[in-house]
């Protein structure tokens, strides 16, 4: 079947065209993506006030040039009034020379041998939690694989990098939801825009407390870190380190939750690719990678033009929003041999956009892997069975951001 045909349609008959914020798009956006390289690989998006960018080599430019392609309005755009810390840019939203030191700091927590340093102990977290679905459901069953592990298994590990408890891990999932949900503010009434709120001012409030609880106490995590650290002989100071904070644990729960839900689901859709993981866990790093690639849990990132420029031969003024399209530049055809087919088996010669590029680069991106890879080890390791119930997936309500709302699994303890 072709893109064409698996597009929805207007009143005419005629394909409707990508708008990001069309629920139909938001819950199968590739085929849009496959127009769009081949047809408008620069559009125009007029309920985003933004230019979209499709392919691979334009969005590999563009990310990498940082003085045109600024990121200086990536939180403000993505956001809003409901940044938890707006009086401090973040570090994803900090062009250089300032963006650098910061990520000099942050990547002591970062760097492969730290983060090898947790792995024994992403297996007990694992593991923990599955101790606690079977107390609740017993040895065969069903449960929801969202909200009872892959939404508590990564703000825990990234609860103890950042020093936060994690008898506290269910808000914070909570809350981080909400904050990124901000993103679809236009769409959304008086109700969630205060819910948002809550969740934003219920965040700063915590990260407040625990930083003056820290000055009092230093210990050797990442708060206690940016707290003695300095830039050029300076200390950061109270709100630059709440951005910070706040910033790594939105980052660090969202892309490992949304890839290991979005991995079950794929697993789900292609049994054979299945049967072969779970005889042979040696496989299960590169079905993640085949998953960054073919379905990843960031679609979309924001940039602003700095001056008149031209993409793909159009036009784009100065002060200009632009929307890399991570997503469609991980299925480009000219990238990729048969892109739009699942397969873990693949050679990837070129690097896949599902961290960024350029001087953004996810810091993240090493402990994402791993905290995957140690989770579906030990997911498939105590469970012989575990399958999603229906082949329906209720997505996030989300155009940069992918991954199931929920997920019911039927399971059988091995």
């Amino acid at each position: 079947m072709t893109a064409m045909q698996t597009v929805s349609a207007d009143q005419d008959g005629q394909p409707k065209g990508y708008d990001p914020l069309d629920p139909i798009v938001k819950h199968e956006p590739y085929p849009y993506y496959k127009l769009l390289r081949r047809d408008e690989p620069v559009k125009w998006l007029p309920g985003l006030q933004a230019w979209g960018v499709a392919r691979y080599d334009d969005i590999d430019a563009l990310l990498k040039d940082g003085k045109t392609f600024s990121s200086g309005q990536f939180w403000p755009a993505l956001l809003g009034e409901y940044d938890p810390v707006p009086e401090e840019a973040p570090m994803i939203s900090m062009d250089p020379p300032f963006h650098m030191q910061l990520r000099r700091i942050a990547n002591k927590a970062f760097v492969p041998s730290k983060i090898n340093g947790l792995r024994d102990r992403t297996y007990q977290i694992a593991n923990e939690l599955i101790d606690d679905i079977i107390a609740k459901h017993g040895h065969e069953g069903e449960f929801d694989f969202c909200w009872e592990f892959t939404a508590l298994y990564p703000v825990t590990v990234i609860a103890e990098v950042l020093g936060v408890p994690t008898e506290r891990r269910a808000e914070f999932k909570h809350w981080v939801d909400d904050i990124l949900s901000a993103a679809n503010r236009a769409a959304y009434g008086p109700e969630k825009l205060a819910e948002i709120a809550a969740s934003s001012m219920k965040t700063r409030n915590f990260f407040e407390e625990l930083y003056d609880d820290r000055v009092q106490n230093l210990g050797d995590d990442l708060i206690s870190t940016f707290i003695q650290t300095e830039v050029d002989g300076q200390k950061l100071n109270r709100n630059q380190i709440l951005s910070m904070a706040i910033l790594l644990l939105i980052g660090g729960v969202e892309t490992t939750t949304n890839l290991l839900g979005t991995t079950l689901v794929e697993l789900k859709r292609h049994p054979d690719i299945y049967n072969r993981v779970r005889a042979d866990h040696a496989l299960i790093a590169p079905l993640l990678e085949e998953v960054l690639r073919y379905n990843p849990p960031v679609q979309i990132i924001f940039r602003h033009t700095t001056v008149d420029t031209e993409i793909a031969g159009i036009s784009i003024p100065a002060g200009s929003a632009i929307m890399p399209i991570l997503a469609s530049a991980n299925r480009d055809e000219s990238k990729f041999d048969n892109p739009e087919v699942f397969d873990i088996d693949r050679k990837i010669e070129v690097p896949l956009m599902s961290f960024g590029q350029g001087p953004h680069f996810c810091l993240g991106n090493y402990l994402s892997r791993m905290e995957a890879k140690s989770a579906l080890e030990v997911v498939f390791s105590r469970f012989s069975v575990v399958d999603p119930v229906s082949d329906d997936v209720h997505w996030l309500d989300s155009y940069f951001a992918r991954g199931p709302h929920s997920l019911p699994v039927r399971f059988k303890v091995a």
